[in-house]
């Protein structure tokens, strides 16, 4: 499985160049690199559902760098949403379920948090967020090999999947 992710985040950083949501990552470190694909994903798999206007972008319904004075445990009390986020801060990552950290990993390993991330889905058997569900649901097929419902197969998905193929062959 990390092969596959590994191929596919390679391979969506062009996707991401060419689709002009992302600039070529020539300075970046990888900790910064990783942030800036993330914060594009949503972008290149659009779901049709908004996200609440209290997040913001659809990105942060995942992902969220921590400011320099941005508490963790305030963030997650804040937060609209209860699914599992990635928390990215100074000094490591962490993956918290609502306002409950679960696990921490080293920021060096940004790049892997998404897999970690759907690793909790799957274990605790979460629904997607509709505004990030098309997002999850390729990565569920493109990165675990886990086909979806048809019901969950919506115009969004059929039609991300289908310009992600035809970019990737």
């Amino acid at each position: 499985m990390k092969d596959r992710w590994e191929i596919f985040y390679s391979k969506v950083q062009f996707y991401g160049v060419m689709k002009k949501v992302m600039k070529p990552p020539k300075a970046l470190d990888g900790v910064e690199h990783a942030a800036a694909v993330f914060r594009a994903l949503p972008v290149l798999f659009p779901s049709s559902t908004v996200p609440p206007k209290k997040l913001g972008i659809c990105s942060e319904a995942f992902f969220h760098v921590l400011k320099t004075s941005e508490d963790p445990e305030g963030y997650l009390r804040q937060r609209p949403l209860a699914c599992p986020v990635l928390l990215v801060s100074e000094g490591n990552c962490m993956i918290a379920v609502g306002t409950t950290p679960v696990s921490t990993f080293d920021r060096k390993d940004l790049n892997e948090g998404l897999l970690y991330l759907m690793a909790y889905y799957y274990a605790l058997h979460l629904t997607y967020p509709k505004c990030i569900s098309t997002l999850l649901s390729v990565l569920q097929t493109e990165i675990l090999k886990d086909s979806i419902h048809d019901r969950d197969s919506t115009p969004s998905y059929k039609k991300a999947l289908g310009e992600w193929k035809s970019f990737i062959e």
